[in-house]
Order: structure tokens, then sequence, then C-alpha cells
């Protein structure tokens, strides 16, 4: 679950052009849709309508560390973001605007894939499955029942069958794999990823005579994630093992925002926000297929190469229990007269008992001429969590033995945009270059990874004057 939660709660920097050029540093600035969803006080700054999409092409490479020159690519084009803004303006009133939106955010895209491989490392998957399977009686693991006893993993009755674990003789109870002690295996793993976390928004802000902006949204989350691995081990003279697994999570949630910016002096903006846990409904899919090459004696007597397999059922679940983290976000703007603007922000996002995940970031806009602006900013994310491998329930159906832990990320991001009269066009560029650890399983020498993934982002609006 802790590996689940970690996959579904990432969030990426996405949104409109301009939120990206500045590296999403915009808590304390509002006036832009994704800055909505950082802080919904940033809908307080409106005095008119609008309406915008945002395209987005991302171009994903993934390099191992020990060997730079496997990259694996993956390229997404799709809508990030869509909204529609309407603004009722009473200059006379103390309130001066009252705004509402509908928006649509896609906040983390999972599609990538890669392929990794490990030489000579010192575990197998079938010492995990031996592991699993100590204190079970051979019979546990007979045909009759077995995939509905609740007492018994799914990887241990996969590894029975295919002959990769074997029980000690002398001592009932004890298991041990098909490696001889100290034998070394050479790995290679294939893991394809699709999904998305998408946010659908209905908010409302204010305008306090221009000097304080407040607003609040409640959002429904619409989360997907597919992932497909494939992974290999051979070991000795032509033996080796497959283990092929397909684990799909989809689901709903709900959570509110709150947020505050204050203009208390013409240069300097302080902004605010909450946002609550999202509780979630999640639905679970998985199943999943092992076999094996190994040495051993046919039917006629004849000592040579045996393939065997074995196949789950397919398993579905749905957890009611499931909880988002909450997020909290600060930030500082600077006016620099009529030049532009310089904006810091930080991030914080809290699962209880998990993981903390501290963001910052900067972010500029300079005026070139009248109605043009360049942007660029940098952002920087760390994950307080040590990387250590997931650990299977001696009894789950998953045998999903990998796991994978989205480490640090560096963002760096550049854009330019124009805002006339009635048209908005906006366009930017986003590095993001993100340290990755995945283990096969639970036992292996983890693969040392690097994710370079490019955006380039597409902003067309519509507004009043």
């Amino acid at each position: 679950m802790a590996q689940d939660l970690q996959i579904l709660s990432q969030r990426d920097l996405l949104g409109t052009a301009r939120y990206v050029g500045m590296a999403g540093a915009m808590t304390a600035v509002g006036g832009d849709p994704s800055a909505v969803k950082d802080n919904p006080a940033a809908l307080g700054v409106y005095q008119r309508l609008e309406v915008s999409l945002t395209l987005d092409e991302e171009m994903d490479r993934i390099h191992q560390f020990e060997t730079p020159k496997r990259i694996t690519p993956t390229n997404t084009f799709t809508a990030t973001q869509a909204s529609f803004i309407y603004s009722y303006v009473n200059p006379a009133a103390d309130v001066v605007a009252n705004n509402f939106i509908i928006s649509y955010h896609r906040l983390a895209s999972f599609n990538r894939q890669y392929t990794v491989g490990y030489s000579d490392d010192i575990a197998s998957l079938s010492d995990v499955a031996a592991l699993k399977t100590q204190g079970l009686a051979e019979s546990s693991l007979q045909p009759e029942g077995r995939w509905q006893d609740t007492n018994v993993g799914w990887l241990s009755l996969q590894a029975y069958d295919t002959y990769l674990i074997n029980p000690d003789p002398q001592l009932p109870g004890q298991w041990y794999s098909v490696l001889e002690p100290g034998q070394t295996v050479n790995t290679y793993l294939n893991l394809t990823e699709t999904g998305y976390v998408n946010q659908y928004a209905l908010g409302w802000g204010a305008n306090y005579h221009d000097r304080l902006y407040w607003g609040v949204t409640l959002n429904m989350l619409s989360l997907y994630h597919n992932q497909t691995a494939r992974y290999y081990e051979s070991f000795g003279d032509s033996c080796g093992l497959g283990n092929s697994t397909y684990v799909s999570h989809s689901g709903v949630g709900v959570n509110a925002a709150f947020g505050i910016i204050a203009h208390p002096v013409r240069w300097l903006r302080l902004g605010a926000s909450f946002t609550t846990p999202s509780a979630t409904t999640i639905t679970t899919t998985n199943y999943g297929d092992m076999s094996s090459t190994l040495y051993g004696v046919d039917s006629l007597g004849v000592a040579r190469l045996l393939g065997f397999s074995s196949e789950s059922p397919q398993h579905r679940s749905t957890d009611r229990s499931f909880v988002m983290p909450l997020r909290l976000s600060l930030g500082l703007a600077l006016q620099l007269k009529n030049y532009g603007l310089l904006s810091f922000q930080y991030d914080y996002a809290h699962q209880k008992s998990i993981y903390d995940v501290h963001t910052l970031r900067a972010g500029l806009e300079g005026v070139i001429v009248n109605r043009f602006f360049l942007n660029a900013g940098y952002a920087f994310e760390s994950t307080f969590k040590t990387p250590e491998p997931e650990q299977l329930a001696l009894n789950t159906v998953r045998t999903d033995a990998y796991s994978q832990f989205r480490n640090r990320s560096h963002f760096v991001t550049a854009g330019f945009g124009y805002r006339g009269t009635h048209v908005i066009v906006q366009a930017a560029y986003k590095l993001r270059i993100q340290q990755m650890d995945t283990y096969a399983h639970e036992f292996a020498t983890p693969y040392d990874l690097r994710a370079l993934t490019h955006n380039i982002v597409l902003t067309l609006g519509f507004h009043t004057n």
C-alpha cells in the first residue's frame, strides 16, 4: 500500500505555460488558472471573464546510471489544463470582485517505460519466494482451492509450480531456492506505466479593496495507474526464470482547498493555502504468470532443460480507506515596479507515517514591451523517505515484487507570452531531472536511474476587457 500511495500521490509541474514557465511559483501571484489549483485565492485577483486551454507534449527519457547508453524514450501529447472563469465586479463595494471557476487540471502523468539490467546480482526472486513460503506445509501449495487460501501468498504458489522453490525433506515447513548458495544471477526488467491523476474543480474567490484576496475550491480527483512488468533472470548453464505482472489502480477522490493572498503594499504579496487530505476509493486489479527453465529428468529418464509455468487468476479488490496527503503552500512575490516580478514558494505534502515531500520554487517574470513577457523558474523537490524495497506480505495475492522510488527532482523552466486586449498566447519549456531507484525485488541491488523529462507547453486563451 505504501508503494501504491507514493505513486498515486505524485504531483508534477503541469499547467498553463505561464505557470510552468515560472516553475509553479505563483501562490502569492494569482491571476492564473493553474495558480488557483495551488492557492484558491489566486482566483480573487481576476476582474474579467477568461477561458483557456493548455496543450502539452511530454518527452520522457530514462537513463540507467550504470549503463548510460541504455535510454528508453516515451512521448505523450495531451491537454493538461482547461478553465472557465467568470468575474462579477463592483468597484463601489468593499468586496470589489466575486469570481467563480470551473476547471480541469492534469496533476500527474504516469506515461513512461524503461528497460534495465544488472549483472551478477547476489539474490534471486526465488530467494524471496522461499522466504515467503517458510513455515508452510507442502500440502498447502497443492492445487485444490490453493488460490483462495488466505494463508498462502500467490508468489509462493507460482514458485512452487515452476520448481523454483523446493521443500526440505528433513525439515517440514522449510523451503529453499533452486539456486545454490552464493550463486549469482543476471537480471533484466522491462516496466511500462500508463495513467494520470486529473482534478476537476469548482471554486469561488473574492477581492477586498485590492488588498486582500481569498478563495475556496472543491476538487474531485480521477486516478488511474496501470503498470506492466516483465522480469527475467538467467543463472547457471542456460537456466532462468521469468515473472510477468499486471497491476491496475483506478478510483476517485475528493478534497477541499482554502487560500489567502495579502497585498499590504504595492511591491509585496504574501500567499498561503491549505488542501485537505483526499478521501479516495481505489480499485486494484492484479494478476501475473511465472515461468522457469531448469535442468530436470523428463518422462523418458533423460536429464535435460525443462520448461515450467504458472498463471494466477485475476484478483480485484476495492480499498475504501485510502487517504491522499494534505498539502500546504506558502509564497512571497516582489513587484519589480513595471518591469516584472520575482516570486518564491514553499510546498509541503504530508502523509502520516509514510513520507513528507518538500518543494522549493522560484520564478521570475519580466516585461519585454507592453503585453509581451518572459518567464524563467527553478524548483527542487525532495522526498524525505529512505529508499527501501517494498516487502510483499506473506499471504498477499500481489506478485509484483518490484518497487520504485522517485527521489529528488530538479525543474528548470523558461517561457514567453503575449496577453493582448482579448487574446492570450503563451509557450513554455520544462526540464525535469529526477533520480529514481528501482528494485526488482526486496533482496535485489537497486537499478540507479535518471529520468529526463522534457515538456513543451502551449496555452491559448480569451478574456474580456
